[in-house]
């Protein structure tokens, strides 16, 4: 009887001891683990003053008003500016806005600054917009050389702190020379992949989501391969529109003006035209990148060189990758097809935001991955939700100090050193 007495102990302390282990599993995974997850990724409080702190902009609206009052600036002090605002949606009050500031006597260069065509991008982008007028145009001879701004080029994305446009398009994929002979199922590696990359459902309890996101990116890696979704990824895709990196069948509404400018660029005055397209999200963290046009020939070590910067990808370098449908190459494309006589350098200013080693590109794929389908199948829960944004904007936009107070530098010296060789 004493044995049966204690028998039954241990068997009520057993069931015990599971019934508590299942609700520590439930608590963890329901509600520990997603706040833990959440305090981990949440973006640090911006610091209340640090170099350029005014200028580093959180809304689509306020960086408008900064532009508005740059060109007051600029007005006050003498300079001739010339502004034009581009309706792409005027119900949601969405423009492009462009500055154009002629060279006062011969037309020999024209600086063209384009901004915001990865949407949220723009942000950082109309920081060195400010930095640009405040650092570079005074020391530039502006008898000679003319300042044309694009900012903006995707304000819906801005706007909503997307890197798409209100069709879901990544407009830096939708600048294709020729949409009929273009090959809209040029991509042959997306559809292998497609499922992963556009997962259907709301994201449900964030540890489960974190756990599932590294099993299926294990069975890609071993079923198609690393290289099939980096492929996939990177070089854009035309067929499926609620994809990620969906570059369009045709020309959206941002893309046709931006083309219309290049295309007046290269009929005008101007002798020889700069191109800078500002961006964030790729490359080391506190670092940028000039990341030059395959079209430019120039290799990384000569770039290196010339403008005395070390931070370069050029076309001979290990860790280029080819796009399809960007501003870059298409300006390059434009003018041989307009058999145009302008010399052109077009290139893209990367800031580098999650970093580049192995595990941050993961990084970066997860984000964009989940923001796509969070935009779509909005979450049921706030703790998510909350994840999914935190995570976007460290890809975009960091709020840290040092990295903001880094962009800065960054910028002027890359910039002083692309105008004073390519300046005439």
């Amino acid at each position: 009887m004493e044995d049966k007495k204690i028998k039954l102990s241990k068997g009520k302390t057993a069931i015990i001891i599971v019934c508590l282990s299942l609700a520590a599993i439930i608590l963890l995974s329901t509600i520990i683990g997603p706040h833990v997850i959440l305090a981990a990724v949440r973006q640090p409080e911006v610091a209340k003053e640090y170099n350029y702190s005014e200028y580093f902009l959180n809304t689509y609206d306020e960086v408008r008003e900064n532009l508005c009052a740059r060109v007051q600036k600029l007005r006050d002090s003498g300079a001739t500016v010339e502004t034009e605002s581009y309706a792409v949606d005027e119900d949601d009050d969405l423009y492009i806005d462009n500055i154009y500031l002629p060279s006062k006597k011969e037309r020999t260069n024209l600086i063209v600054l384009t901004t915001g065509v990865h949407g949220m991008e723009g942000y950082i982008g109309s920081t060195m917009l400010d930095v640009f007028f405040e650092e570079i145009y005074p020391e530039l001879d502006t008898e000679n050389t003319g300042i044309l701004v694009v900012a903006n080029v995707n304000p819906y994305g801005m706007k909503y702190y997307r890197r798409y446009n209100e069709n879901n398009v990544d407009l830096n994929r939708n600048f294709i020379i020729d949409w009929e002979s273009f090959d809209l199922s040029s991509n042959k590696e997306y559809p292998k992949v497609k499922n992963f990359l556009q997962p259907e459902g709301k994201i449900g309890n964030a540890l489960w989501h974190e756990a599932g996101f590294y099993l299926s990116l294990a069975k890609e890696a071993l079923t198609v391969g690393a290289d099939t979704v980096s492929d996939a990824l990177l070089t854009g895709q035309y067929e499926y529109p609620e994809g990620v990196y969906y570059g369009g069948n045709g020309d959206e509404k941002s893309t046709t003006y931006l083309k219309s400018v290049f295309e007046d660029t290269l009929s005008g005055e101007y002798e020889n035209i700069i191109h800078v397209d500002i961006h964030s999200g790729y490359g080391p963290r506190y670092n940028m990148v000039i990341f030059n046009s395959v079209y430019d020939k120039m290799t990384e070590k000569e770039t290196a060189k010339a403008f005395g910067y070390d931070n370069i990808i050029a076309y001979d370098s290990e860790s280029f990758y080819a796009t399809t449908g960007d501003t870059t190459d298409f300006y390059y494309r434009l003018r041989d097809a307009k058999k145009s006589d302008k010399e052109l350098f077009s290139t893209c200013f990367e800031f580098g935001t999650i970093g580049d080693e192995f595990f941050d590109t993961i990084l970066s794929l997860k984000y964009t991955i989940d923001e796509n389908r969070q935009n779509k199948y909005p979450s049921d829960s706030k703790i998510t939700s909350e994840i999914v944004k935190e995570n976007y904007m460290e890809l975009y936009y960091p709020t840290e100090t040092e990295w903001r107070e880094k962009t800065v530098e960054d910028f002027v010296a890359a910039m002083n050193g692309v105008l004073k060789t390519k300046l005439k």
